[in-house]
């Protein structure tokens, strides 16, 4: 055993196994064993693990009991399941000289394996390693779950394995017309027991890896692959590379590529990476990869991706000198020898060090250039020179600046317009200079045209607009602004034209919003929510038949009315409402108005005409009434409790009943039917009616 132990020294494991992420999901359900299967035309594969650390160790004394209950035949259920037990003695993990042979065949996942099972300790040391967040997550972990994890990891990287580790079963006695229910259940404890229900009907081939991307490096390439669309059927994966444009492919790693992100607190990644190393860079590779199935079995290729990793770019070019001459700035470099072909040179050039770079060299410079003149320098230039590579790649040197002398200052702003709110923000703008070395803006203020005015701006303003603020209540009408441009070199233009503003004479109260309206026997009901400015002093009700209004109430803000109900409305007349809100400046907020005619809620003459029928079972109110001759429309009103009579529904002229099934347990309503009649357009209402619902 020591040997075996040996060989598992210095292998560090990166990843929890497939089948152990299997059992944690299963944990929450009765299934005790996680199962899959692989059929083909003659036999089915079976593959399991047991959900946690307890049931392994058991598994591994009692050992497994593999069922096999036939189902179907022929595309028919059978009457009765045809039972029948595949494994005459329990499945067992073989003993530990017997794993001396799975070593031979399989040493890296043999060794894990056998460790796991029959090792006196089982230690992982992850110093130096890949993936030490992963092994820290190992480390605070009991050795038993340390040895059931890597068991089962082991197992899910290796057939031989799982089948050495009584992990694996093969059915070969199977038939293509039949399809079976499969039970695995540890011995001597037929209640944990995993099922997998599956024929050869059901074999698919195995699918390609989705989406492989190919991102250059420095001398390597990273390749990057879809991993969570086959995460149920892939625990692993083979990375090839082809050196002759496609024609041959060999694996990249010894071993297959495995998940690497499954550890405690994180999120897995939705995508595969691994960075392939390129002995020989500038020539041209290919790239696909395959999955592998715990059964050990390999997947279809994907779509081949091609790419050329080239040589590192690790030389610079460097700008000399500059000279400003009467026909420009004459800018001077150097390139230093480069492990790649040189393709020329751009010069780029910007106002500012962080702003955006501009190429001002209308073709491309040849590889032999080392001299250019700007003809059109900016009163401020930073410069530098971008060499590019045969195959399209660049480097940059670091900036240079010219200054060139300035004494010419900007002209004066010019079409300065601004607005004043009734809070007091003045928006400024004005029309920006054009000049290329603008700085900004400084704006100044003042109460009168002849006043001393005073800088508002703190800093200078980089755009052509300003928000100010000023007081409205004042006796000063008026407000003055005026305001200068600078240059990067802080010349001052002249004073643009000075702006008069009008200030706003007050703010009016808010006005008061209507919550609540409708016409009842009493009259106009109106209810509102009173102006929330602080200096409202009255809520006057006004009323108007065309454009004379009336005022016919007038409530102190003390008073806290809300409502208001107008019992000398005349029925049939429409009239408009609204609420004023008076502050004690005088000035007034009107609410937006609203039109209310008062119906005449006068009777059908002649016997009553409206029924009506408690249907609780059904939970309902049946209403009935006779039609009279000539009706175009009805409209049906409700009251609730003692509340008012309200529009409830609109029917038309020929419907003779309604049902009302928006009701509450224990509510006493009253309703009323309103009939429109076609030859002379009155209206007319039956009379009131009361239910104890």
């Amino acid at each position: 055993m020591k040997a075996v132990r040996n060989m598992c020294k210095g292998i560090v494991v990166v990843c929890i196994g497939f089948w152990s992420m299997q059992a944690t999901a299963q944990q929450k359900s009765s299934v005790k064993i996680a199962v899959m299967a692989s059929p083909a035309e003659d036999s089915i594969m079976l593959r399991w693990a047991p959900v946690n650390t307890d049931y392994w160790r058991n598994a591994n004394v009692q050992g497994y009991m593999v069922k096999r209950y036939t189902i179907l035949r022929d595309g028919k259920m059978l009457p009765q399941p045809e039972e029948k037990v595949l494994t005459t003695q329990p499945l067992k993990p073989l003993a530990l000289p017997q794993w001396e042979k799975v070593v031979n065949a399989d040493e890296r996942w043999g060794a894990i394996a056998a460790q796991a099972l029959y090792g006196k300790d089982f230690s992982i040391n992850a110093s130096g390693a890949a993936g030490n967040n992963v092994m820290a997550l190992y480390q605070k972990s009991t050795e038993q779950e340390n040895r059931y994890s890597f068991a089962l990891f082991a197992a899910d990287q290796s057939w031989l394995v799982a089948k050495a580790s009584a992990l694996a079963f093969v059915d070969k006695d199977t038939r293509k017309n039949e399809k079976y229910l499969y039970r695995i259940f540890i011995s001597g404890i037929t209640g944990d027991t995993g099922y997998v229900y599956t024929g050869a009907a059901d074999k698919r081939p195995l699918p390609a890896p989705r989406d492989l991307r190919a991102e250059k490096t420095t001398k390597a390439v990273m390749l990057s692959w879809d991993k969570v669309l086959f995460s149920n059927l892939y625990n692993a994966f083979v990375l090839e590379r082809s050196d002759d444009n496609g024609k041959t492919f060999r694996a990249v790693t010894k071993e297959p590529i495995i998940n690497t992100d499954k550890a405690e607190n994180k999120e897995p990644q939705q995508r595969m990476f691994y960075i392939d190393t390129v002995p020989k860079p500038g020539e041209p590779k290919v790239y696909r990869v395959r999955g592998i199935t715990p059964f050990g079995q390999i997947g279809a290729a994907s779509d081949t991706i091609h790419t050329t990793v080239m040589e590192e770019m690790n030389a610079h070019p460097s700008i000399t000198g500059t000279a400003i001459m009467n026909t420009g700035v004459l800018i001077k470099w150097t390139m230093p020898p480069a492990p790649v072909k040189l393709k020329g040179f751009d010069i780029e050039r910007s106002s500012a060090l962080k702003k955006t770079y501009t190429k001002i060299n209308k073709q491309l410079l040849s590889d032999k250039d080392s001299v250019f003149m700007d003809n059109q320098p900016l009163r401020s230039n930073y410069y530098r020179i971008r060499a590019y590579t045969a195959d399209g790649r660049s480097t940059v040197s670091f900036a240079q600046f010219v200054q060139l002398l300035d004494s010419v200052p900007p002209a004066a702003p010019d079409s300065l317009s601004g607005l004043i709110s009734d809070s007091g923000i003045v928006s400024l703008k004005w029309k920006a200079n054009t000049e290329e070395d603008m700085y900004g803006y400084r704006v100044f203020r003042a109460n009168g045209p002849d006043e001393e005015f005073v800088q508002v701006t703190r800093a200078p303003v980089k755009t052509n607009a300003f928000t100010d603020t000023i007081t409205v209540k004042t006796l000063t009408k008026y407000v003055y602004y005026k305001l200068v441009a600078l240059d990067g070199h802080y010349n001052p233009s002249e004073f643009s034209a000075v702006l008069k503003l009008k200030r706003p004479d007050v703010v009016p109260p808010v006005p008061p919003v209507f919550t609540d309206a409708h016409t009842d026997q009493q009259g106009v009901f109106l209810q509102w929510q009173p102006s929330t400015s602080e200096d409202v002093v009255l809520h006057k009700v006004m009323r108007a038949v065309d454009t004379a209004w009336q005022e016919i109430a007038v409530f102190k803000n003390a008073d806290s009315i809300r409502q208001y109900t107008d019992t000398s409305a005349k029925k049939g007349v429409k009239y408009n409402y609204v609420i004023a809100a008076i502050d004690d400046s005088g000035l007034k907020g009107m609410s937006k108005t609203l039109a209310l005619q008062r119906l005449d809620m006068g009777t059908l003459e002649g016997d009553k005409t409206l029924k009506a029928m408690i249907d609780r079972d059904n939970k309902h109110i049946q209403l009935k009434w006779k039609r009279a001759e000539g009706t175009t429309r009805i409209w049906v009103y409700r009251s609730a409790e003692g509340g008012p009579m309200r529009l409830f529904k609109t029917l038309d002229g020929n419907v003779q009943e309604f049902i009302d099934t928006d009701l509450l347990v224990n509510t006493v309503y009253r309703y009323k039917v309103k009939l429109q009649r076609q030859s002379d357009g009155a209206s007319l209402f039956t009379e009131e009616i009361t239910v104890n619902y």
